[in-house]
């Protein structure tokens, strides 16, 4: 459910409906409505009028961010636009700026 909600926040029956849960069957709604419960109690996700949000420590732990790598490409120079030639190099992977 944590990572539907890292998708978007979204209703009660929207993720479910996202997760395919059937929640026509009351055993399966009732077990669905009792984890929503416990993890807005734990502190992982949080509801705002009808909608389901993850927190943001929540979400760093299952989704960190990706390293920076600094600005890949930019304008160089800010004058008079004029055609020019390019070098284009790349850094090696995992490399930071």
């Amino acid at each position: 459910m944590l990572r539907q909600l890292v998708a978007g926040p979204g209703t009660f029956y929207q993720i479910c409906e996202k997760l395919e849960f059937d929640i026509e069957d009351d055993k399966v709604e009732k077990v669905c409505r009792e984890h929503f419960h416990d993890l807005v109690d734990a502190g992982h996700a949080y509801l705002v009028d009808l909608t389901y949000h993850i927190t943001i420590a929540a979400r760093a732990a299952i989704a960190p961010p990706t390293p920076y790598v600094g600005q890949v490409a930019g304008p160089a120079y800010r004058g008079k636009p004029h055609p020019m030639s390019v070098t284009i190099a790349r850094r090696a992977a995992g490399a930071r700026a």
